[in-house]
């Protein structure tokens, strides 16, 4: 692998630039101002779809005036995206009236699309790409800085080199081989390699080289023990770097914590006066999708798997020490994918951009850092294009001016239309339940995900789903007399946690018995608190004080409906929660005797679904009463044992009204 300077920063002094002052301003959402992918975009039409770059070539990139960058701007900040490379190479970012650095911003093999951020100094408005090996470049700028608000080194400079027979800038922190996995190093940063002395914030790129095994690297100012955060991810043989925008110690040192054998090396390119830039005492954790993850404050942890085609809305301004004022924040984003994609972060009440800041691949643990301003609320959007857990850790903040957003909320909140939700339906507890609890809750993701293939490409992207029978009718009286048995919340969680593990939405289903839907779904309040669990009725099993579940077809009058749903609304309000399922179930009229008086609630995605089984006429007909019309959704359920001649997925998504759920039972 070639291995150029790793630098993930500035590369060299400005030169050219107007009057300073400027400050920080960051964008109001990414903008891309280079693709050079055959038929690709960008903003305004220039430099896009120029083609492969060849090797050893530079690319004059206009920016100053393009993506609202200043005129005035001295430097700015972009994500510099590599695809399509048939050799190893690196790329290298600087203004294009300087020398050409003998270093890289980022590292490259073929079959792998890689990312990386950059602060570029600016010369006549442009920055230069170089490229040493055949490669396609996409370029997004995420914010600018007026002349002094980044001050760049004239060259970039080492610090740090464990390998043996490198060199630093002065002797100091070469060779020593590689740091053991567990282990910290501190190394001096204040009035080294042209940094003054005081030095409070520096643009570091760190790497880890010829890795022994999987690990990490974790830039920390050198303040007790390492946070759990990461700047790096690296797999065995790799070597990997990303940008780093570092707080240094009082001491004027900065810390690199190890997990995994590896090689390091930190390269230095500037750093962000005081005005500029607010680092956090240490960084902090915002995000971790993973179960069993572990944020700052606890919110936004463990949540699941991020499906392919979603939006996240992230909390970011008001926790972790960033203040509700800040205008943008520097972030680390770690994608550990399940699938193939790219994750692209915008400000809440902006659109989704034509951007990426991350790309990943299935199996890999990859990082990135990014500067993004702030939108509505304090709020980030996060889009993944393919199923994968997130990570993100805050560093600092900037200060600045802040930009003007609707107020909207992220794109694709709401489940219906963008979802088409396919699930099996069950539950393990006993015998004959339904196709869900035919196998342990891990073995039913893999066979959902065999089911809901046959979704794929049908004009939707498809969300999958557990319909977990929490509340199970029974011919026994059972607790209360009541007919009807209920889950713990260990037999919840652990459907849950598997759902979350496979990146899949979670329902419980209520079956009463003689008791009632408010009293039942009050039992799973705290699930319901959760982003990714909804809730649904089957009056089916809802019978009167005098009558046995299974022996008659119960009822629920639009009252217990709305009472319960307006329970539901208010746990989505209270929570700020994205938009949660609210499902009844049908097959004969007479299971909603008053439906007219059945009222849609905000917050709710509500749905009539249709369970009737039988030939296809006998389902058609159900379908021609059970369907409904907006606000309303629709749902339908397909049974292997007593359908006969079973509806395929593309003859389902050609029912009128198509479909928003169907459930296998």
């Amino acid at each position: 692998m070639v291995l150029g300077g790793l630098l993930c920063g500035v590369i060299t002094t400005v030169v050219d630039a107007p009057a300073s002052g400027a400050g920080v301003q960051p964008l109001a959402a990414p903008r891309r101002v280079v693709d050079t992918r055959p038929g690709a975009v960008t903003l305004d039409g220039v430099l896009a779809g120029g083609g492969l770059r060849s090797a050893n070539s530079t690319l004059v990139i206009p920016v100053a005036g393009r993506a609202s960058v200043p005129q005035s701007a001295g430097s700015v900040i972009v994500n510099v995206t590599i695809d399509g490379a048939g050799d190893a190479g690196f790329a290298t970012v600087y203004p294009c009236n300087a020398i050409r650095p003998s270093v890289s911003n980022i590292n490259f093999v073929p079959g792998r699309t890689s990312a990386v951020m950059a602060i570029s100094g600016l010369s006549a408005g442009n920055m230069c790409i170089y490229s040493s090996a055949a490669t396609h470049l996409i370029v997004d700028v995420t914010g600018s800085f007026g002349v002094g608000d980044f001050v760049a080194l004239s060259t970039p400079r080492r610090l740090v080199d464990t390998r043996a027979g490198q060199s630093t800038v002065d002797g100091q922190f070469q060779g020593g081989g590689q740091r053991p996995s567990g282990s910290v190093l501190s190394f001096a940063v204040a009035g080294r390699a042209g940094l003054p002395g005081d030095v409070r914030s520096v643009v570091l790129s760190v790497a880890a080289a010829d890795a022994t095994a999987g690990g990490y690297l974790t830039v920390f100012p050198c303040n007790g023990s390492p946070p759990n955060v990461s700047n790096a991810n690296f797999e065995a043989g790799d070597t990997v770097a990303n940008a780093v925008v570092a707080k240094v110690s009082a001491a004027g040192q900065v810390c690199l914590f190890t997990f995994g054998t590896a090689d390091v090396l930190v390269d230095v390119s500037g750093w962000l006066p005081a005005a500029t830039y607010s680092p956090l005492d240490v960084p902090a954790r915002l995000l971790d999708t993973r179960v069993g993850g572990v944020t700052a404050d606890g919110r936004t942890a463990g949540k699941g798997r991020r499906p392919a085609d979603g939006t996240l809305r992230l909390p970011v301004a008001g926790r972790a020490g960033v203040p509700a004022s800040a205008s943008a924040v520097v972030l680390n984003i770690t994608a550990v994918g399940a699938a193939t994609g790219w994750v692209t972060m915008h400000p809440r009440g902006t659109d989704r951009p034509l951007a990426s800041q991350l790309n990943y691949s299935a199996g890999r643990a990859v990082a990135n850092a990014t500067v993004s301003a702030v939108g509505a609320g304090g709020d980030m959007c996060l889009y993944t294009a393919g199923n994968t857990d997130l990570i993100i850790d805050v560093v600092g903040y900037l200060n600045g001016p802040a930009h003007a957003t609707t107020g909207a909320d992220c794109p694709d909140q709401t489940l219906f239309p963008h979802w088409r939700m396919v699930a099996l339906y069950g539950n393990d507890s006993a015998f004959g339940l339904g196709v869900l609890g035919e196998q342990p809750p891990d073995a039913a993701a893999s066979r959902l995900a065999t089911v809901a293939s046959g979704f794929t490409g049908l004009g939707r992207p498809v969300l999958g789903a557990f319909e977990f029978i929490a509340t199970v009718a029974q011919a026994d009286a059972g607790s209360g007399g009541l007919f009807r048995a209920y889950s713990t919340d260990d037999q919840v969680q652990r459907y849950l946690d598997a759902a979350r593990r496979h990146g899949l939405y979670l329902v419980l289903d209520i079956q009463p018995g003689r008791s009632d839907f408010l009293t039942e779904v009050r039992r799973y309040e705290k699930f319901l608190r959760e982003p990714d669990v909804g809730i649904a009725l089957d009056p089916e099993w809802r019978v009167g004080p005098f009558s046995l579940p299974g022996q008659v077809i119960g009822s629920v009058t639009a009252a217990e409906v709305n009472e319960t749903s307006a329970y539901v609304a208010r746990i989505v309000a209270e929570e700020n929660l994205p938009e949660k399922l609210f499902v009844v179930h049908q097959f004969q009229e007479r299971m909603l005797p008053d439906r007219a008086a059945i009222v849609p609630r905000a917050g709710l995605s509500m749905m009539y679904h249709m369970d009737g089984f039988g030939s296809r006429n006998e389902k058609l007909a159900t379908w021609s009463f059970v369907k409904t019309g907006p606000p309303f959704h629709n749902g339908f359920k397909l049974f292997y044992d007593e359908d006969r001649n079973m509806y395929s997925p593309s003859e389902v998504v050609l029912l009128e009204p198509t479909p928003d759920l169907i459930t296998y039972q």
